[in-house]
């Protein structure tokens, strides 16, 4: 049993069975083998240059162009591979390198520009800086941190903050209000919704002292108000729409229980009180068992002669009003006695705010499908409204319950168009199971060629006779003594490739003989020299 080639020699071996392999090929599986050949080595560049591409994360962010500059040009000097986005304010590295590039600029002193912040404090105060220049650099750095703050929610590429405090004066109780105007700078194709604009709001009130949210006015870089100072419409708008949609959508839920889901719609209009109230009420109650705070008893005693002397005080239209505790004497003497006492009182200091966005008054409309519910109770309904939708009629809410036949077209071109629809669906559905079947049939034939070339083909060798040469001597089959000797091929057997083109007939049929002789030969080599002998003979006589 011969051993397996090893090593290069084996590569070598199969890349010559391959070339011989290869160019027994027709055009067209040539073609095929070189397509996949190229296409492998297309996919495996492409797969390898993703696979040495490195992640990459933001090194620093918003930057200047000035420091831009600078930390790109570090960068290049350490050799270290880059991406700017954010046309140019964003930088980022590969992640490995993230930290120990932050640390490299932090030594070179970037990013430098930097004058904004609190950092404006630093730079800016000195000796003999008076208290005004204090107070703007104060306002400036105070600016600075907000804009900061605010770059960093998502949407805004970069906001300005302008900050307008009055001086304050010990003398005036009534000082002017603190405002803020915001201008932010959008990314393109964004937008803030109304719960980013608040965070806004209340993110610039809180970080100044003494500022109301309602003075703080937020515009974006193409002037539109996002949120101004004490008006608020169109988030009242946006509220008042939202709680509709709410109660509406589970008001209907809550009918379509018993009703049959498309057999009802509710609506519910609600009018909101957005003003804010505060209320402030004292409570004063006189504790029991408690002794008073102080108590002081006073007596005055008259003695006096004669007749009956007139006690008290003349009231009204001179009406004289005798004294409670004086009590007069015969001889015109009195005493009188008062006590005054000081009890502890209890008080109560309640303050009550109202939130805005209470509800002051709402209507609710139901529509019933008297098709498909035509056996329902009007009344009972009303009842059930009333109880889901919290109806108060102290306040003017109003309930209308109607019983009418909906029109059911809309309903079924809707369904139509939704049966079509899922019909295209699930047509394009199979059309994409087609493609990917049709794609991976298509591969896994490449792949079956691309083996079936590496295959050496079986090879069928035969003799080929030269009919032009000449007769063959009884002394090339024949020792010195007449006897028949063993035939020494002199030269190694030609090996002809056949080709799975069609071949012809006549050719076949030659070759098909020519076999059948040479299987004879090696058979039985002594009657076919015998016969030779005798074929050669007669040509002799």
């Amino acid at each position: 049993m011969a051993q397996a080639t090893k090593g290069p020699a084996a590569i070598v071996d199969g890349a010559k069975r391959f070339a011989t392999g290869f160019k027994g090929f027709s055009a067209g599986q040539k073609a095929v083998v070189l397509a996949v050949v190229a296409a492998l080595v297309a996919g495996g560049v492409l797969f390898s240059q993703w696979a040495s591409k490195p992640a990459y994360s933001p090194m620093f962010s918003n930057l200047s162009g000035t420091d831009a500059s600078a930390i790109v040009e570090q960068l290049k000097g350490a050799g270290v591979p880059y991406e700017l986005t954010d046309n140019g304010a964003t930088i980022s590295v590969p992640q490995d390198a993230v930290y120990e590039q932050r640390l490299a600029a932090a030594s070179a002193g970037l990013p430098a520009d930097d004058q904004s912040g609190y950092a404006l404090l630093n730079e800016q105060s000195g000796v003999t800086t008076s208290e005004f220049m204090q107070q703007k650099n104060y306002q400036n750095a105070l600016a600075g941190e907000l804009e900061k703050t605010i770059d960093s929610i998502d949407g805004v590429k970069g906001s300005v903050v302008n900050l307008a405090m009055p001086a304050k004066d010990v003398f005036l109780e009534e000082q002017d209000p603190v405002t803020a105007s915001v201008l932010v700078k959008l990314k393109p194709g964004k937008t803030l919704t109304g719960d980013q604009v608040t965070s806004v709001v209340k993110l610039v009130a809180g970080g100044v002292e003494g500022m109301d949210p309602d003075n703080v006015s937020v515009v974006d870089d193409k002037g539109n108000t996002l949120s101004s100072d004490d008006s608020g419409s169109a988030a009242q708008q946006e509220k008042t729409a939202g709680y509709n949609a709410a109660a509406s959508s589970d008001l209907q839920r809550k009918l379509e229980a018993f009703l049959g889901k498309g057999n009802v719609i509710a609506t519910v209009n609600a009018t909101l009180d957005f003003d804010e109230r505060t209320t402030t009420s004292k409570e004063f109650t006189q504790p029991n068992n408690v002794d008073p705070q102080a108590s002081t008893t006073s007596k005055e005693t008259y003695t006096g002669s004669g007749g009956n002397a007139a006690t008290g005080v003349l009231g009204p239209d001179n009406i004289q009003v005798p004294a409670g505790t004086a009590t007069g004497t015969g001889d015109g003497g009195y005493t009188k006695e008062s006590t005054t006492e000081n009890n502890s009182v209890n008080q109560t200091d309640q303050v009550t705010k109202s939130a805005p966005g209470s509800v002051q008054r709402q209507s609710v409309a139901v529509v019933i499908d008297a098709a498909k519910a035509g056996t329902a109770d009007i009344n009972q309904i009303t009842q059930i409204v009333n109880s889901a939708a919290g109806l108060d009629p102290a306040r003017g809410d109003t309930v209308s319950v109607v019983k009418t036949a909906f029109d059911a077209s809309a309903a079924t071109e809707a369904s139509a168009a939704l049966k079509e629809a899922e019909k295209a669906d699930q047509q394009d559905a199979l059309i994409g199971y087609a493609k990917t079947g049709a794609l991976a049939l298509l591969v896994l034939v490449m792949l079956i060629v691309v083996l079936v070339g590496f295959r050496r083909r079986k090879v069928e060798t035969v003799d080929v006779l030269d009919v032009n040469a000449p007769p063959i001597s009884l002394g090339d089959i024949t020792d010195g003594l007449g006897e028949p000797k063993m035939l020494e091929p002199a030269l190694p057997r030609q090996r002809v490739a056949l080709e799975p083109a069609p071949v012809d007939p006549v050719l076949e049929a030659a070759a098909a003989r020519r076999d059948e002789v040479v299987e004879l030969v090696s058979r039985q080599p002594e009657e076919v020299a015998e016969l030779l002998r005798g074929w050669l003979a007669d040509r002799r006589s």
